[in-house]
């Protein structure tokens, strides 16, 4: 496949996406796939509805906040959940700065839209098996019950103390010197 055709393809697949996800706005409030989303920043004007529809997925649906920065005329879309989200650290909004001076370009322009209405992702794909995995026969087993810590390495005549005192549930280890 030539280099004029592949664009050719790429053309026509972002004129579908455009149409599948048509979006209206009206001031900051954004509408598309039946979503209602608030513009709360647009950094250096980022935000441009034609890109936003060429990239949105119905999978960005579920997080409270989408974030969108753009790159060598690229759009990448992120989502955030709220602060109070039974999930990761670094899926809450209040990474967003991190977020931005570890993965968006300095300086690059961005938008962080605030979803109204989100709903939970439903996948179409094949449903999580229930099956056990198998257990892998090239391992051996090691019997744990008389278990006795290694010495470090860490100097040749250096001795290991016994632990001082318990630590966060962990045993603290002192290496004396001679």
């Amino acid at each position: 496949m030539d280099r004029d055709t592949l664009k050719e393809r790429t053309r026509l697949q972002q004129e579908e996406r455009k149409s599948a996800y048509k979006i209206n706005q009206e001031a900051n409030e954004i509408e598309i796939d039946k979503l209602t989303l608030e513009l709360v920043e647009n950094f250096k004007n980022a935000f441009d509805a034609d890109m936003l529809a060429v990239r949105y997925t119905p999978l960005m649906a579920q997080y409270d906040y989408i974030v969108g920065d753009i790159s060598a005329d690229q759009l990448r879309l992120k989502g955030f959940y709220q602060n109070d989200r039974n999930v990761s650290e670094q899926q809450k909004i209040m990474t967003l700065q991190d977020y931005l001076y570890e993965y968006v370009n300095f300086g690059a322009p961005y938008f962080v839209l605030e979803n109204i209405n989100p709903r939970p992702f439903k996948s179409e794909g094949r449903a999580k098996s229930n099956a056990r995995p198998r257990k892998n026969s090239n391992k051996r087993s090691v019997d744990t019950t008389n278990h006795k810590p290694r010495a470090s390495k860490a100097k040749v005549g250096a001795k290991v103390a016994q632990p001082n005192h318990k630590k966060n549930g962990k045993r603290a280890f002192i290496i004396k010197q001679k």
